[in-house]
C-alpha cells in the first residue's frame, strides 16, 4: 500500500523546519501597536499642518532676507501644550504607551535580538521626532545660544539672550536674562548643527528643532548600542551564569533602555543634552573596561570624554572622584601601586587641564564665573524634597515666600546651603567607605554601581532645583546593572554591595513613569493657575518610586522569613 506523502518523515521534517524558520510576528505586532499610538499622538497634537512639511516648504521656498532677524516668513516652532483636552490626551496616550512598553518587556526578550531592538528603536524614534509638541522650553535656549554664536558672533556663555531681541527665537525663550549654563562642548555641537542647517538651506528655528531631534535620536541609538556591547563584555565577568539566561537578561535590559518612553521623549522630542552626556559616559566606560593589553591610550580617551562631559554640564564633575578611586584601588595583580598612582596623577592633570583649556576662550575676564551664581538653580527650589520642606515650614510659621524668576527667597537660599552641606557629607562618606573597602569600586561593575548611586544621591539630596532630564544617565547605568543583579538576596554582586537589596530593575521602571508623570503634572499646573500645589511634586517624583521599592523589599524579607520558618521535611 502506497504511503501517504503527508505522512513521510521527509515531509514532516520540512514542515518542522518551515515552522522554525517562520518569523515570529508577535514582536512586530507590539511594535506596530506602539507606533500606532505614537502616530495618533502626532495627529492629535497637530493643530496646524504637519510641521515637517513646513520645514521642507521653507527649505524649497526660502524668503529672500537676512537670516539674522528671522521674523519674516518664519514658521512657528513647536510649542508647549496649552489646552486642557490636549493635556488629557498627552496623559492618556503616554499611559497607553507605558502599558505597551511594560507588556513588551514581559513578552519580547525571548523572541527578539539585537537587530530588532536597533531597527525598532529607529522606527519609534522617527515617530517621536514627528510629535509636534515639546514639554520643555530648553530646546529654544539651545537654538538661541547657537544663533548668538553663529549669526551674531557673541559669547552666549556670558551674554544673555536679551542681546538678540530682534531674532525670531527670542519670543519663545523663558530664561531671557540667563547666559548659557551649558558649557563649550554643547555650544560646539549646537553651533555645528546651526552651521550645517545654514549650509543646506535650513535657516529657520523649526529646522534647527528637527536637526536637534535627529541628533538626539542618534545619541539614543548610540547609547543603546553601547548598552548592548557593554552587557556582552560583562558576560565574561559572570562565568557562573549560563549563556541562555544571560542573553535573555541582556536583551531585556537593552530593550528596556531602547524603548523607554521617557528616554525617547527626552532625546527625540525635547532634544535634551543629557542624552548626549549619557552617550559620552557610556563611551568612557567602554574605554575603562578591563583589557589584556597594558596601553594607557584607552584610559586617556576615557578621561578626555569625562572632561568633555564636565565641559557640557559642570555638575557632572561629581562623577570624576569615582573614576580616580577606580584607578587607584584596582587589585595589585591588575596594576602595580606605582602605576596606579601615576595613572591617577595623569588623569587628574589631563581632566583639569582640558576643562581649563576648553573654557579659556569664553573666560571674558572672569565674567564666566559669575554665570553660575546667576542661574535659578543656584537659589530656587523646584520638584525637590527641599521645596516641600521650605513650603511646609513657611506655612507653619506664616512666612511669605517671595522670590523672583532668577532668585530664590531667603528660605530657599538657606535650603540650598543645607542641601550642599548634606550632599557633601554623604558624598565624602561614600568616597571614604569606597577607599576603605575597595570592593565597592575597584571592579568595572562596582564602578558602574558607584556612579549610579552617586548620581541618584545628587538628584535626590544634592539638587533642590530638579527636572526630569537630570535622571537620564541613571537609566543607562541601571541598564548595565540589571544584568548583573542576581535574584538571590544573598548575592554579593557589586550592585548589591552598593544598593543592598534594592531591585534596580523595578526602581528604573518606576522612575521612568514618575519622570513622564512630572511633565503631565506641570502641563496641568500651567493650565490651572488656581490649582498649583507644585511643592508636592517631590512626593510623585521620588515618593512613589521609593515607596514601591520599599514595599517590594518588605515583601521579599517577609517571603524570606517565611521560607526560613518552614520546617524542613
Amino acid at each position: 500500500m502506497a504511503q501517504n506523502k503527508l505522512d513521510t518523515p521527509e515531509y514532516k521534517y520540512m514542515q518542522q523546519r518551515s515552522i522554525v524558520r517562520r518569523p515570529d510576528t508577535f514582536p512586530f505586532l507590539l511594535l506596530l501597536a506602539t507606533l500606532v499610538v505614537i502616530v495618533i499622538a502626532d495627529l492629535t497634537f497637530s493643530s496646524r499642518h504637519f510641521w515637517l512639511y513646513t520645514v521642507i516648504y521653507n527649505h524649497l521656498h526660502p524668503v529672500k532676507h537676512s537670516i539674522i532677524p528671522g521674523a519674516v516668513g518664519e514658521a512657528m516652532p513647536l510649542n508647549l501644550i496649552k489646552s486642557l483636552p490636549l493635556a488629557q490626551a498627552f496623559t492618556g496616550l503616554f499611559t497607553i504607551i507605558f502599558i505597551l512598553y511594560f507588556f513588551s518587556l514581559r513578552l519580547l526578550p525571548a523572541k527578539v535580538g539585537h537587530r530588532f531592538i536597533i531597527g525598532s528603536t529607529i522606527v519609534l524614534g522617527i515617530g517621536y521626532i514627528l510629535l509636534p509638541i515639546v514639554t520643555s522650553q530648553d530646546v529654544f535656549s539651545y537654538i538661541a545660544y547657537a544663533r548668538m554664536a553663529v549669526f551674531y558672533h557673541l559669547n552666549p556663555m556670558v551674554v544673555p539672550p536679551t542681546a538678540i531681541k530682534p531674532d525670531f527665537v527670542y519670543g519663545f525663550l523663558y530664561w531671557i536674562h540667563q547666559p548659557s549654563v551649558y558649557g563649550p562642548t554643547w555650544l560646539a555641537i549646537t553651533a555645528g548643527l546651526q552651521l550645517l542647517a545654514t549650509a543646506i538651506g535650513f535657516k529657520y528655528v523649526l529646522s534647527m528643532e528637527l536637526l536637534l531631534r535627529i541628533f538626539g535620536l542618534l545619541m539614543h541609538l548610540g547609547s543603546t548600542q553601547l548598552v548592548w556591547l557593554l552587557t556582552g563584555r560583562l558576560q565574561k565577568l559572570k562565568s557562573g551564569v549560563d549563556n541562555s539566561t544571560w542573553q535573555k537578561r541582556r536583551v531585556c535590559s537593552t530593550l528596556a533602555f531602547a524603548w523607554n518612553p521617557f528616554l525617547l521623549l527626552e532625546a527625540c522630542v525635547n532634544a535634551h543634552n543629557d542624552a548626549t552626556i549619557l552617550f559620552l559616559l557610556l563611551f568612557a566606560l567602554w574605554f575603562l573596561f578591563p583589557r589584556t593589553e597594558s596601553s594607557r591610550v584607552p584610559f586617556l580617551v576615557a578621561i578626555t570624554l569625562l572632561a568633555l562631559i564636565a565641559c557640557l554640564k559642570i555638575s557632572y564633575i561629581v562623577l570624576m572622584p569615582g573614576i580616580l578611586l577606580f584607578l587607584l584601588l584596582q587589585a595589585p595583580e591588575v596594576r602595580s601601586l606605582g602605576r596606579r598612582l601615576f595613572d591617577v596623577g595623569v588623569a587628574l592633570l589631563l581632566y583639569i587641564g582640558l576643562i581649563v583649556a576648553i573654557h579659556a576662550p569664553f573666560w571674558d575676564h572672569g565674567a564666566l564665573l559669575k554665570v553660575f551664581a546667576m542661574t535659578p538653580s543656584a537659589s530656587r527650589n523646584i520638584n525637590s524634597v527641599y521645596e516641600l520642606l521650605v513650603h511646609a515650614y513657611a506655612q507653619i510659621r506664616g512666612i511669605p515666600l517671595a522670590h523672583g524668576i532668577d532668585r530664590g527667597s531667603q528660605l530657599e537660599i538657606l535650603s540650598h546651603i543645607l542641601s550642599t552641606g548634606l550632599f557633601v557629607f554623604v558624598y565624602v562618606a561614600t568616597c571614604v567607605r569606597s577607599f576603605l573597602r575597595p570592593q565597592y569600586i575597584n571592579t568595572w561593575p562596582a564602578l558602574v554601581a558607584w556612579l549610579a548611586f552617586t548620581w541618584l544621591l545628587y538628584c535626590v539630596i544634592g539638587s533642590p532645583w530638579y527636572w526630569p532630564w537630570y535622571a537620564i544617565i541613571l537609566f543607562g547605568l541601571f541598564a548595565l546593572l540589571e544584568v548583573t543583579q542576581e535574584e538571590a538576596p544573598s548575592g554579593r554582586t557589586p550592585v548589591r554591595l552598593v544598593f543592598g537589596a534594592w531591585d534596580v530593575t523595578l526602581f528604573s521602571r518606576c522612575l521612568s513613569v514618575s519622570m513622564v508623570g512630572l511633565y503631565a503634572l506641570w502641563i496641568f499646573y500651567n493650565l490651572l493657575p488656581n490649582l498649583q500645589p507644585t511643592y508636592l511634586t517631590s512626593l510623585w517624583v521620588w515618593g512613589i518610586p521609593f515607596l514601591i521599592i520599599g514595599i517590594s523589599y518588605a515583601r521579599g524579607r517577609l517571603k524570606q522569613k517565611t521560607l526560613y520558618a518552614e520546617p524542613s521535611l
